[in-house]
Parts: structure tokens; C-alpha cells; sequence
């Protein structure tokens, strides 16, 4: 589990969101949050997905963007 700042593209807010991803992955500094933050989703349970992207080479990869997704 890792804690990754995340700023949300549709309501602009940053939080800081817990999210699973294997110990390999690189987690830049900010990460792109797709659609709305927790708060302004509204909804009671969420809980991130993870997206990746691969690096140059294809070798590894880096945290590309979280998506919270209600459940």
C-alpha cells in the first residue's frame, strides 16, 4: 500500500489517496486522479484503481493514474 498525492481532473482538488500497487511500480510525486475527488463523488465506499504505464523500454513501470470507483 502506498500513499500517493493525487490531484482529481474534473474538481481540481489534491488528496492524498491509499492505494494498492506492486512494489516494483514507480510512483512519481503527483499522480493524475481521473473524474472526482472521494469527497465530491459523494458516495459512501470507494476504493482506488490503479493505472500504469509502461516506461521507456517496457521494463518497467510507473503509476499513471487512480480512478475511484464506488461500490
Amino acid at each position: 500500500m502506498a500513499q500517493v498525492r493525487t490531484v482529481f481532473d474534473e474538481c481540481k482538488h489534491e488528496k492524498l489517496i491509499d492505494v494498492s500497487v506492486d512494489s516494483d511500480t514507480e510512483i512519481p510525486e503527483r499522480v493524475r486522479g481521473l473524474g472526482l475527488c472521494p469527497d465530491c463523488m459523494e458516495e459512501e465506499n470507494v476504493v482506488p484503481v490503479s493505472g500504469i504505464a509502461p516506461k521507456p523500454g517496457g521494463k518497467e513501470v510507473v503509476l499513471d493514474s487512480i480512478l475511484m470507483m464506488p461500490i
